[in-house]
């Protein structure tokens, strides 16, 4: 019985201890104790991606590199809607010219209107006579400068069509035949020249040369005479490589002259639009002062003015279009140049420059590592330990005895099991909570991916 006691007795201390450690535990961990959870450092990442179709023409940035907010990182090309604005900007011209015109309009048919109601005397007559007479010789002058700038625009159009032949000629070389032509060509032009001269000659004394036809026909004569000489003294002579850019540079020179010449002639048509009104408003005033004022003329001189006002309103909305699609386009070339959102880190680079990048293509990844944070996950019976905006105490193994300092940003609201890459002593295949910690970083320390210690405070 005695033996029996004897080996009964250190069993049950033995069970005792481990009860009581058992109790001593489980009361530590419930009481608040050391809570240590474990996850990985993050920040919050942002992908910058192309808005349009383009090609990139530099990426000023690499994995790896600190940012700021508002830095140039990836240009595009901007050729393309460079053009478009060069022919908006045309297009405003005009647009502006025919505001001009239309509001000349309104202002010569108030006159008009006010001088019907008014009624008109014998001075007044003469004197409308003579503006009746400025302004159709403004009329003239318009016409005879549309002429011209129209001309200017043909012979562009030839000086460029001759440099695009002259370009393939260098280029590809001529044949026998082609030299001949060329020579028939310059002498054909020689002739146009003699001949245009001698009309030229007949009308050199007049005060209005330069507005003559003859003039505009031997300036044209003698520039054909200049690209048939050239086009044969380039065949004959055969092509180098100065000569060959010399060719490409005349092909761009004669394009950019098209342009400048197309621009003349708007100008122009707008001048001569103007004129003309002005000249039908004086003769439509002149008119109304000889036949004296009825009702149907006052009524016709107001349908004028309304006709007039609705006419440069319509030109007022028009220049309004144009200066609309400008700020698009100008908002476009801005878009072209993507910049860095915030102060941050490039955690992955997707374009390199030559590259077509498409809408919607990532570019970069940013990341921003002064606002870290860090998710771990706590079981079921810690949950109700932990409050919002309470701190954290987080550790690295890179800094050994260096504590950062964190505090709850979010509490998940639904429990999750626990995932494979987290495991907390108590809560192993227990349901769990995700904790969202904020994490201070003022020196750069942390790094995206760093598996880092929790402890509540």
């Amino acid at each position: 019985m005695r033996e029996r006691l004897r080996r009964v007795i250190p069993l049950v201390l033995l069970v005792g201890a481990i009860a009581v450690g058992a109790w001593w535990w489980n009361g530590r961990s419930s009481d608040g104790g050391d809570r240590t959870v474990s996850g990985t450092i993050e920040a919050t990442e942002v992908t910058l991606a192309a808005e349009t179709m383009g090609r990139v023409t530099a990426v000023n940035a690499a994995e790896g590199d600190a940012v700021t907010a508002g830095q140039k990182l990836v240009i595009f090309d901007p050729a393309l809607l460079e053009k478009q604005r060069a022919q908006t900007e045309a297009g405003l011209i005009a647009a502006q010219g025919a505001q001009a015109a239309a509001e000349a309009n309104v202002a010569a048919a108030q006159a008009a209107l006010d001088q019907v109601r008014a009624g008109a005397r014998a001075q007044e007559i003469q004197a409308q006579q003579e503006a009746v007479a400025a302004a159709q010789g403004g009329t003239d002058t318009a016409q005879a400068q549309l002429a011209q700038a129209r001309g200017a625009l043909k012979a562009a159009e030839a000086g460029r069509n001759q440099a695009a032949a002259r370009f393939a000629q260098v280029k590809d070389g001529a044949r026998a035949e082609v030299i001949e032509q060329a020579l028939t060509q310059m002498q054909q032009a020689e002739a146009g020249v003699r001949q245009a001269q001698a009309e030229y000659d007949k009308i050199s004394s007049r005060a209005d040369v330069a507005a003559m036809p003859q003039s505009l026909a031997l300036e044209r004569a003698t520039l054909a005479l200049q690209a048939a000489q050239a086009n044969y003294d380039a065949l004959v002579k055969g092509a180098t490589t100065p000569e060959l850019d010399q060719a490409r540079a005349g092909v761009d020179q004669a394009l950019a002259g098209i342009i400048q010449a197309s621009a003349a002639v708007s100008q122009t048509e707008a001048a001569l639009t103007s004129a003309t009104a002005r000249t039908r408003a004086e003769q439509a005033k002149l008119e109304l002062l000889q036949a004296g004022a009825r009702p149907e003329q006052i009524k016709a001189a107001e349908a004028q003015v309304q006709a007039a006002q609705a006419q440069a309103e319509a030109a007022r909305g028009r220049i309004v279009e144009v200066e609309a699609g400008l700020k698009v386009i100008d908002e476009q070339i801005a878009r072209l140049t993507v910049r860095a959102p915030s102060d941050g880190v490039v955690l992955q680079r997707t374009i390199e420059p030559g590259e077509v990048a498409m809408p919607g293509g990532a570019l970069l990844t940013l990341g921003d590592l002064a606002n870290l944070t860090l998710t771990v996950y706590l079981p079921e019976d810690q949950y109700g330990a932990i409050k919002v905006g309470q701190g954290a105490q987080v550790t690295v193994d890179s800094f050994p005895g260096r504590v950062f300092t964190g505090v709850v940003q979010r509490i998940a609201d639904r429990g999750e099991f626990t995932p494979r890459n987290v495991q907390t002593p108590a809560g192993r295949r227990a349901v769990v909570f995700a904790i969202k910690i904020a994490v201070d970083n003022p020196t750069g320390d942390l790094k995206l991916g760093m598996p880092a210690d929790v402890v509540f405070e």
